[in-house]
């Protein structure tokens, strides 16, 4: 055989092999563009895109560019970094990546595929929001390169975050760290610090591009952002494409690869089976026990609501002082405090709902509904851990931030009747979902149900406003405000609270889909 003959056959088969990886790649593109519209990713976003649109058409012009540049970087943006997780997780867990590791597609087509339908999703969300809550700019052409090359990053640094863990909770804890890096550029946008040190981060970056899009940037920020977010593009793929060898190819210790069986028995011990051993009751708790030392969420549960309002304490004053010329905000003072009451529960709602969707995954709830615990004690427990902790971290919370004046018994009231909605939110997500991927989809909505009706108690006048009411979050948020205006109907929103939030939570624990 000649040299030439080699040559050939050898370019042949190259093509051959890169033909396969593009026609595995396109494959995929569309499984995951077909799975996301089905998990409910599309159907979220549009509900969130009409709010936002609706949200930036009722904000003045003054503060509108500032306030569509902030959202569509930290939310339409950023949405592949938390979606991502879940999508991993799930495909590891189902078996899914171990069959893609031997099929043609590969890590890169894997990553490629991931990259292009989630950062899709993220585009034309952020153009919407832009074109329709903003209005069309002649920068569009540089929003949509800006929102393309962002969301492709973080949805690379979302894989890389998530590659070496098998829980979700345990993902999250992860993320509040990344966030806090990565978005610091934030509180120089808005005013609070300025330093050149922004620009080694890459929210700043993308901030500059997405402003660019609505208004004249100076070129060297504009050619310094597009540089910045394509180097960081190239190296944070290599850097999944390193997480995808390292923690799911070969798995990143001896007891978690890919197709291993010789598990250590301390590690066989924390499928389940051995809290299943015991009785009901104590087996659920050791299990919870287990998840809350394993999943740190609980030391985020349990200082976010308070670390928040000390941020509203000291920010909302000064924050006040800046849009002074725009807006008086000291007249949402009672709005602002009284949020905290329903934003405290959202997260342990959260974190529980996803404690009852990992049971459902793993077989435990089955194995709960025919045990002497039953369905209805499973629900007790969980609906009663959730109000628990819900009101012992909110209280605190809503003390600290003293923008307004209340009377302990209100603050007591409206924090009790507030903490009902972490056991709704979590039971939620059991009715609403079926899966952990739909549950990050859910979550999204969370804070849009939750913080919604504090906006409408805000800008709606009554009796408009009271068509809220047929959502929980609105009642103590509007006792809340009642009684910091001295309108003594607060005790009778409070109980209208109690109400509404007790038809909710038996609608949804009787609903046929939950446990």
């Amino acid at each position: 055989m000649t040299d030439d003959t080699k040559r050939g056959g050898t370019q042949r088969l190259g093509f051959v092999h890169l033909s396969g990886e593009m026609s595995a790649f396109w494959s995929m593109l569309l499984w995951d563009v077909r799975l996301q519209f089905r998990y409910g990713f599309y159907a979220v976003y549009a509900l969130l895109t009409v709010a936002f649109v609706g949200g930036l058409r009722a904000i003045g012009p003054a503060l509108r560019t500032d306030i569509a540049v902030l959202l569509i970087a930290t939310d339409t943006t950023l949405l592949g970094f938390y979606f991502i997780a879940a999508v991993v997780l799930f495909e590891k867990e189902t078996g899914v990546l171990a069959a893609l590791v031997t099929s043609p597609l590969g890590d890169r087509g894997y990553l490629a595929a991931k990259v292009a339908s989630l950062s899709l999703l993220a585009v034309v969300a952020s153009v919407v929001v832009a074109a329709f809550g903003h209005g069309l700019t002649a920068g569009l052409i540089v929003l949509v390169g800006g929102v393309g090359l962002s969301a492709s990053l973080f949805i690379l640094i979302g894989f890389v975050a998530v590659a070496r863990f098998d829980s979700i909770n345990e993902y999250f804890i992860s993320a509040v760290g990344w966030g806090v890096i990565l978005f610091l550029p934030l509180f120089g946008y808005v005013g609070f610090v300025e330093t050149w040190l922004f620009y080694l981060l890459p929210a700043q970056p993308v901030l500059l591009l997405i402003e660019a899009g609505f208004r004249p940037v100076v070129p060297w920020k504009v050619a310094y952002s597009v540089s910045y977010l394509v180097v960081a593009n190239a190296i944070a793929y290599l850097w999944a494409q390193k997480s995808f060898r390292r923690h799911i190819v070969r798995g990143g210790d001896t007891g978690d690869q890919l197709g291993r069986t010789d598990v250590p028995e301390a590690q066989q011990r924390t499928d389940g089976s051995w809290y299943r051993s015991q009785s009901p009751v104590v087996g659920l708790i050791l299990a919870d026990i287990r998840n809350w030392v394993r999943d740190p969420m609980l030391a985020i549960g349990a200082v976010g609501p308070f670390v928040l309002a000390v941020i509203i304490r000291s920010g909302t004053p000064t924050i006040s002082t800046m849009l002074a010329p725009v807006i008086v905000l000291r007249q949402y003072y009672p709005v602002i405090a009284g949020s905290m009451v329903v934003f405290g529960p959202s997260i342990y709602g959260f974190i529980v709902g996803m404690f009852i969707l990992e049971d459902r995954e793993q077989g435990m709830l089955a194995a709960y509904r025919t045990s002497p615990l039953s369905s209805r004690g499973y629900l007790l427990y969980r609906g009663a851990t959730a109000y628990a902790l819900s009101l012992a971290a909110t209280l605190p919370a809503v003390v600290v931030i003293n923008l307004v004046d209340i009377p302990p018994l209100v603050l007591l009231g409206t924090t009790a009747v507030g903490a009902l909605g972490g056991p709704i939110i979590a039971f939620a997500f059991g009715t609403l979902t079926s899966n952990t991927i739909e549950g990050i989809a859910l979550s999204k909505l969370v804070n849009l149900v939750i913080l919604g009706p504090a906006l409408v108690i805000a800008v709606v006048p009554a009796p408009l406003q009271y068509v809220a009411g047929l959502i929980p979050a609105y009642w103590p948020i509007k006792a809340f405000v009642a009684s910091a205006n001295g309108d003594p109907m607060w005790a009778l929103y409070l109980g209208g609270g109690v109400v509404v939030h007790l038809i909710a939570g038996i609608g949804l624990t009787r609903s046929n889909s939950f446990p």
